[in-house]
């Protein structure tokens, strides 16, 4: 069988909360975790052990509908989550202010 493409974490996380995912049944990242038993509720108890375990905050990423999330968009929701914000990724001005283009106003 294939490594799964996420931690063990994130598995165990979803074991614990997801009712028809027993605890020698693999997990597929392409099946609708809907098939597992995931609902409205599970997903809220899946997305804050997720937010504590990795200190990510999940709010507004899951634009995915719950009877179509798989792991696997779950897994990739998450590793976006660790990644710095774009903003951040900018170089340095040296300090310099900030000159707002014309478009944008104050």
């Amino acid at each position: 069988m294939a490594q799964a493409p996420w931690n063990v974490q994130f598995e165990k996380i979803l074991r614990q909360v997801l009712p028809g995912l027993g605890g020698d049944d693999p997990l597929d990242a392409a099946v609708p975790m809907q098939a597992y038993g995931l609902d409205s509720m599970a997903l809220i108890q899946i997305v804050s052990a997720l937010e504590s375990a990795w200190g990510v905050s999940l709010a507004g990423q899951l634009a995915v509908p719950v009877r179509s999330l798989t792991a696997g968009h779950l897994w990739g929701i998450v590793v976006a989550a660790q990644q710095p914000a774009w903003g951040s990724q900018r170089p340095s001005t040296g300090g310099a202010p900030r000159v707002q283009p014309p478009w944008i106003m104050a």
